[in-house]
């Protein structure tokens, strides 16, 4: 007879072939273009010390997956296979990490079980967990952010458990600044629920220990930066992207965006600058353009809004894989995770004072990315929260728990 830690494992051990296989059959290059920045940083801060691109010191990318990369070429040489069969192992861990979310929340054993299964097999977390992009790595720590923070919200006096959340929403927001609204709104809700609590002033002690912890890394980041590179920042990467993706918006979604970018007289008198002054520097640019153009900024943002939560890739541009396969296998799972999984949160409302770091994952994320940009691919770290109620959705009539 097969124990369910019997089963576990072999869920487990599927999640980690089907990854470790993908990555084997890939050639041993990098694949995406993002790939190539953190490639280079990691690959120099492993093999010489310094925090550098090809061009000198920089903050294009920030710390957290560059240092992971890092840490993997320091063991193993300058090896992709092994970057990729060590984020198998990170999306093996997402897996169990997803199944005991649904533990957490005290849903069914066959809603835990649908969840893990979905994500054990799920393409998109297959695909981009042998991508060598912050991507994966970003939804691993945000999804244990959540974890930790249903983890801290069962004692919420408690300063050790306040550290461990801060830190892991520390690290994902480090990675991508998007991701520190999730924790302010925690911190914000928290306190107001306190308010009538006989331990409120524990309460508030745990969780200014905790914004201590969440803002220590990136302060220290962005005073390295500002001796390194002479600007109190975070990255240098935001600027550009937004004046690519906002200013360039018809020349993006058309695919003539890098002609047109090259030759452009904002590019050429950004390349008089230094990495910082041009992030800088970008970024007025965009100021400017949103301020004369609030009407049309509002219309790319309801595009970008779409794209980010479309069925279905694009039909009108080519893709590395084979875009018709992208296409079916993005409407076997996509439609019935979004709109289930949408479905599966309307449904759990009622948990609201529980669930509501879920939902503000959610809103922040999603008005980020559609106010900068938006692709199919930036929702990722979104999708293990679909999973979850979408699954949720499906054995909801096995998942009465007393706060019903």
């Amino acid at each position: 007879m097969i124990t369910s830690r019997g089963k576990i494992i072999g869920l487990l051990s599927l999640a980690f072939l089907l990854r470790a296989g993908y990555g084997i059959s890939l050639p041993k290059a990098l694949i995406l273009p993002d790939a190539g920045s953190f490639d280079t940083i990691a690959w120099n801060v492993a093999s010489v010390g310094r925090y550098a691109s090809l061009e000198g010191p920089t903050s294009y990318r920030t710390p957290p997956y560059v240092f992971f990369l890092a840490l993997i070429y320091k063991m193993g040489g300058h090896h992709y296979l092994l970057a990729r069969l060590a984020q198998a192992l990170m999306g093996t861990a997402l897996v169990w990490l997803l199944m005991r979310i649904a533990c957490q929340l005290r849903w069914s054993g066959e809603t835990r079980w649908m969840v893990g299964g979905i994500a054990a097999v799920y393409p998109f977390f297959v695909y981009y967990e042998n991508q060598l992009i912050a991507d994966a790595f970003i939804t691993f720590w945000l999804v244990g952010s959540l974890s930790l923070t249903l983890y801290w919200k069962r004692h919420f006096s408690s300063g050790w458990r306040a550290a461990s959340c801060a830190f892991a929403y520390s690290i994902v927001n480090l990675a991508k600044g998007i991701f520190a609204p999730i924790f302010f709104s925690i911190l914000a809700m928290e306190f107001i629920f306190s308010l009538r609590e006989r331990d409120r002033v524990r309460r508030w002690k745990a969780m200014g220990f905790a914004l201590l912890i969440f803002t220590i890394f990136p302060f220290l980041w962005a005073l390295r930066n500002k001796c390194v590179l002479g600007r109190f920042c975070i990255d240098t990467h935001g600027g550009r992207t937004a004046a690519i993706t906002i200013i360039f918006h018809d020349a993006l979604k058309s695919g003539s965006v890098d002609a047109i970018f090259v030759q452009h007289p904002m590019r050429k008198a950004a390349d008089l600058l230094n990495e910082a002054d041009q992030d800088a520097y970008y970024f007025a640019q965009v100021k400017q353009y949103i301020a004369h153009n609030p009407r049309l900024y509002a219309m790319q943002s309801l595009n970008r809004l779409k794209d980010l939560w479309r069925f279905y890739p694009r039909q009108d541009i080519e893709f590395r894989e084979n875009r018709k396969l992208l296409t079916v296998v993005s409407l076997v799972t996509e439609p019935f995770l979004i709109l289930a999984g949408f479905f599966g949160l309307w449904k759990e409302r009622g948990r609201w004072r529980e669930l509501y770091p879920f939902y503000a994952a959610i809103l922040f994320t999603t008005a980020s990315y559609a106010l900068v940009t938006g692709q199919m691919r930036y929702r990722l770290p979104l999708m293990p929260i679909m999973i979850l109620f979408a699954s949720y959705a499906v054995f909801s009539s096995k998942n009465r728990t007393p706060d019903h």
